[in-house]
């Protein structure tokens, strides 16, 4: 007989087994109906060994609805400090409001705790203070951080002092001074409020508007009213800055509406609003809008490239293991000394599909070979803004469930750059991973201009007899077992065949000598 609970009361009961888990927090569940089994995730500040999740099996199995009858806990001993929090919360306001953290620093975000509970500040300029409080930021930043800390969390926000400004003529501007002010942005003029003043006059480049709660301007190209099914009017916009065009909905009010009727083709506005999806396509929701005059003397600046990071912070590199069930290289064999003398990153991806505007990544697998061999291993998994299809959950075995808790690729690129500085890049079909790779990196200020080979067409050139040249058929010819699909293991079946690529490819050139 089992008891249905509202989740804090299943998380009541779960605390009281043990004083360990008093803190422990409900992560995930992960659902396998066809074994009938439920995998709860928890998260603790406590060590928990097995006699305890034991326990907790016996408990949670009391709660679970009968038709499962295996109960797997999993608990990850993640304990709270003022470092790691204000880290999260950096990397979240960076990633879902940019338009306020265009000018965030890690210092202007101040945590301590007080009485068990840890209060941060966050400060932000006047606009986006305000515009931080209205957009009900602070509570979602709140349910985050308590989804991932087991502790209690109470934010706000504090007005800072303008930022000072940056002497270019001057020969002492350090890097880290630059890479604040060249973010791109523009600057409009004369704003005549429609919607809000604090909407402001400076707007992100629309190029470099990719995702989460920005703020644009432009030329309208196009602009058309509608009327919805309840016969309320509502505007299609089309925008256009120079750096970029997006089009959105705007949904009038009553006392904007003959405002937004007086907009015509050619004149410019300043908007907040938001970049999402629509039936697989990027779509922009107009919030505010305010008229203004744009810059007749706008010239488009360079993306500023950040350097990789000197450090890794998210996702470490680790020893390389075997995933191959028979090798080629049980043999030792002299290797060809541009393999020996060289670093190569060889790197595959699992996506949400193959266009790359409208998917996104779900894993990174990759191995760096050093002196010939494989030495280390980079892999996680990763969240995409993208729906992942059936068909491709089929494919890769990826489910949403398990990329829910993953990070978001803007988290992870910085550790990928890292990983792959200073390598040549290898891949199967690189094109199509190189696609992605760049894509993302370049949301995230990065440009990937390593050396590239692609073993596809190595082998093409390499091996002519054979009639295909796909992975699985390179990995036949060379006598490689491996699981295919999912994207370490497809790196590490890459990476053996790009030895024994280069092997020949060293054989065939000796002979022509």
């Amino acid at each position: 007989m089992h008891s249905i609970l509202s989740g804090g009361e299943f998380m009541e009961e779960m605390r009281a087994t043990d004083e360990r888990v008093k803190n422990m927090r409900l992560r995930s569940i992960e659902v396998d109906r066809h074994a009938r089994k439920l995998t709860y995730d928890f998260i603790c500040d406590s060590a928990v060994d097995e006699n305890l999740k034991n326990a907790l099996a016996d408990k949670a199995l009391k709660y679970t609805p009968q038709e499962f009858r295996v109960v797997e806990i999993k608990v990850t001993k993640i304990v709270s400090n003022t470092e790691l929090i204000v880290r999260a919360a950096f990397n979240y306001i960076k990633e879902n409001y940019p338009s306020v953290g265009i000018f965030l620093k890690p210092t202007d975000i101040v945590c301590a705790e007080v009485g068990g509970v840890f209060k941060y500040t966050v400060r932000l300029s006047k606009d986006g203070a305000e515009y931080f409080k209205k957009g009900g930021a602070i509570k979602r930043l709140n349910d985050y951080l308590g989804k991932n800390f087991c502790s209690d969390f109470a934010g706000g926000t504090e007005e800072k002092e303008p930022e000072e400004t940056v002497d270019l003529s001057s020969d002492e501007v350090f890097e880290s001074q630059l890479s604040r002010i060249e973010h791109r942005t523009i600057k409009v003029k004369n704003v005549r409020v429609i919607d809000d003043e604090s909407i402001g006059d400076t707007a992100l480049y629309i190029e470099d508007a990719d995702k989460g709660d920005v703020t644009v301007c432009g030329r309208v190209t196009e602009i058309a009213e509608r009327m919805t099914r309840n016969d309320k009017p509502f505007f299609i916009i089309h925008l256009d800055d120079g750096t970029g065009r997006t089009s959105g909905v705007y949904f009038s009010k009553k006392n904007t509406l003959s405002k937004i009727k007086e907009i015509k083709e050619g004149d410019a506005i300043i908007a907040r609003g938001r970049i999402g999806e629509y039936n697989g396509r990027r779509s922009f929701t107009f919030d505010k809008i305010n008229r203004c005059d744009f810059p007749e003397d706008f010239v488009k600046k360079d993306k500023f490239k950040k350097r990789p990071p000197a450090e890794y912070s998210l996702i470490f590199p680790e020893p390389a293991t075997t995933v191959k069930v028979k090798s080629v290289f049980d043999e030792e064999r002299t290797l060809p000394e541009e393999l020996t003398s060289k670093t190569y990153v060889v790197f595959d991806l699992e996506t949400t599909g193959i266009e790359v505007m409208t998917n996104g990544i779900t894993e990174i697998g990759a191995v760096k070979i050093k002196g010939g061999k494989i030495a280390e291993q980079f892999t996680t998994l990763v969240k995409p803004d993208y729906p992942i299809p059936e068909n491709i959950i089929k494919l890769t075995g990826i489910t949403p469930e398990m990329v829910q808790d993953a990070p978001r690729i803007g988290a992870v690129i910085p550790d990928f750059m890292k990983f792959t500085e200073g390598a040549v890049l290898v891949a199967q079909n690189a094109d199509f991973d190189l696609r992605f790779i760049k894509r993302f990196a370049g949301a995230e200020e990065y440009d990937i201009n390593n050396p590239v080979m692609d073993t596809m067409e190595m082998s093409r050139k390499y091996l002519p007899q054979l009639r295909r040249n796909d992975l699985h058929t390179l990995a036949e010819h060379f006598g490689i077992v491996f699981h295919h699909h999912r994207a370490l293991a497809d790196a590490y079946a890459t990476a053996e065949i790009f030895i024994e690529l280069m092997i020949l490819r060293a054989k065939e050139e000796q002979e022509k000598r």
